[in-house]
């Protein structure tokens, strides 16, 4: 397309003040670095590519977030989703489950027995004055020393008392050197009574359960004083709670066997794990997922803003994120009867509590499977559309140099085309800046 007369520019052979970046034309396969559009525009036309990229990953990752809702090219969907429920989780918690091993009816509708809890060694001492002077309680100056017997092994505790110390100093002084030490597995606190004035040193042990190290009917620990009397001032030598593991049964359809647990994070089976918080029965039956649920919407929200922000970002996309702004808009009393809205920005913003209620009455189900099929249809076909041809929603400007892609401009800039080589010239444009976006 050489037209060398007089007046006219060679596009091709030396570049024009439009396109400065130009000066040969080289095919893709001998393509050194640089943009095909001119290496010295390489800052703007990466640029380019890279919102050419965004704009497809973005909206690849719309369209799979509204058909995971919608149950296309996905047997797991979460709308069919089901989860093991209590029916008292003040007693029991689900913790979390497989839901690869939710098979088989012993899976669903159990019950269990919570015969005990797990609960941790713990020493409450006496309560003192806490303002008071510590050798006034009795509290000797000078050197201590406090052995923590853990098993067969003995933790040393040293520490000083001094004649302007108060009681809550010297309990706080204990605590910071037990805690201090990471082997011990046995952790010190203050508790204080701010009404009565009052302070008193608590210990227990680190974990709930009796120690795997502890013989039959022996603490956890045990703890005395070496050199000093701090022992029998604070009054932590007596156990106030005894270490004891959980016992609890599941019952399926039958008494299960009395199991035992030193936490009571214990597994139920089939890859169901829970809390025991009270003793007493508890059911367990299985219910609809509705965290899964939550969790499919919220990711849907979080693609939709990924994909406005990078229509924004690409310049011609503004007219993308109206487009996408007015599919929500459409349908917004249906939206936020399930807690979605648009904000003044243009991205889906989610009020959770209407959401969480939505989930527990089943609307944001229905909404999955009936009442929002017409929105997410026209949201499919949208970023679909943009997955297609990313580069029809890029500023062309940021990918052909400082001068841009205007048509007005470039065809008035000296260079004579007829209308259909005008015509294909366009198209040859919007095609480079694909075929970048794919080298």
């Amino acid at each position: 397309m050489n037209v060398g007369s007089a007046g006219k520019t060679n596009w091709w052979a030396t570049g024009s003040g439009r396109n400065p970046g130009i000066t040969r034309w080289q095919p893709l396969s001998v393509r050194q670095g640089g943009s095909l559009f001119g290496s010295n525009q390489a800052g703007s036309s990466q640029a380019a590519r890279n919102s050419v990229v965004q704009l497809r990953e973005t909206s690849e990752a719309l369209t799979r977030a509204l058909n995971t809702i919608r149950g296309i090219g996905n047997t797991n969907s979460p709308m069919q989703a089901n989860r093991p429920v209590s029916d008292n989780t003040d007693a029991l918690a689900i913790r979390s489950f497989n839901s690869s091993r939710l098979r088989g009816s012993g899976a669903a509708d159990f019950s269990v027995e919570i015969v005990q809890l797990a609960q941790a060694q713990r020493h409450d001492g006496t309560a003192l004055n806490s303002s008071a002077r510590a050798t006034e309680a009795g509290f000797t100056a000078g050197a201590h020393h406090i052995a923590i017997n853990v098993g067969d092994r003995q933790f040393d505790i040293h520490f000083n008392v001094s004649a302007t110390d108060t009681n809550r100093d010297v309990q706080q002084r204990i605590a910071n050197a037990i805690n201090n030490r990471s082997d011990i597995a046995v952790t010190a606190s203050v508790n204080t009574d701010a009404t009565a004035g009052t302070s008193a040193l608590v210990l227990q042990s680190s974990q709930t359960g009796i120690s795997a190290n502890t013989a039959a009917g022996q603490p956890n620990f045990t703890v005395s004083s070496v050199t000093g009397n701090a022992v029998d001032i604070t009054g932590v030598e007596a156990i106030t709670e005894q270490a004891q593991n959980a016992q609890f049964r599941v019952n399926r359809g039958f008494t299960g066997a009395l199991q035992t647990s030193r936490s009571n994070e214990v597994d139920l089976g089939f890859g169901i794990m829970a809390e025991l918080r009270e003793t007493g029965t508890v059911e367990v039956e299985m219910g609809r997922d509705i965290i899964a649920q939550q969790n499919a919407f919220r990711h849907m929200v979080n693609t939709f803003n990924d994909l406005v922000r990078a229509a924004n970002d690409a310049g011609r996309g503004s007219a993308l994120a109206s487009e996408l702004g007015g599919i929500v808009r459409s349908f917004s009393s249906r939206l936020e009867r399930i807690g979605i809205s648009l904000n003044s920005e243009g991205r889906m913003q989610i009020d959770e509590a209407r959401m969480a209620a939505a989930a527990e009455s089943g609307e944001l189900e229905r909404f999955a499977n009936r009442d929002g099929f017409n929105f997410m249809s026209r949201l499919t076909r949208a970023s679909e559309g943009v997955s297609r041809n990313p580069a029809a929603f890029v500023e062309q400007e940021a990918a052909m140099g400082a001068g841009g892609f205007d048509p007005a401009n470039f065809m008035n800039s000296g260079v004579n085309f007829t209308p259909m080589q005008s015509a294909s010239m366009a198209r040859f444009m919007n095609l480079g800046i694909l075929f970048e976006s794919l080298f």
